[in-house]
């Protein structure tokens, strides 16, 4: 039987999915200079979470992998 995901690294990763595309959009709505740092700084965050997001999962799987003999 298949183990299921942890649902905080599935969180996690689709938070930092849905913070990168609110950036893509801010991006394009906004075109001054400061936008530009800003869209960075979500980008830099977005790509932290998915990190973090995708660090649980495999924590997660480690630990709910069957004994090797």
């Amino acid at each position: 039987m298949p183990s299921r995901p942890s649902r905080l690294g599935v969180a996690l990763t689709l938070l930092g999915v849905l913070i990168l595309f609110v950036g893509v959009i801010a991006q394009l709505a906004v075109t001054d200079g400061l936008a530009e740092v800003l869209w960075v700084v979500v980008s830099v965050i977005g790509a932290v979470v998915i990190i973090a997001g995708i660090v649980v999962l495999v924590r997660a799987s480690r630990r709910n992998a069957p004994p090797e003999e």
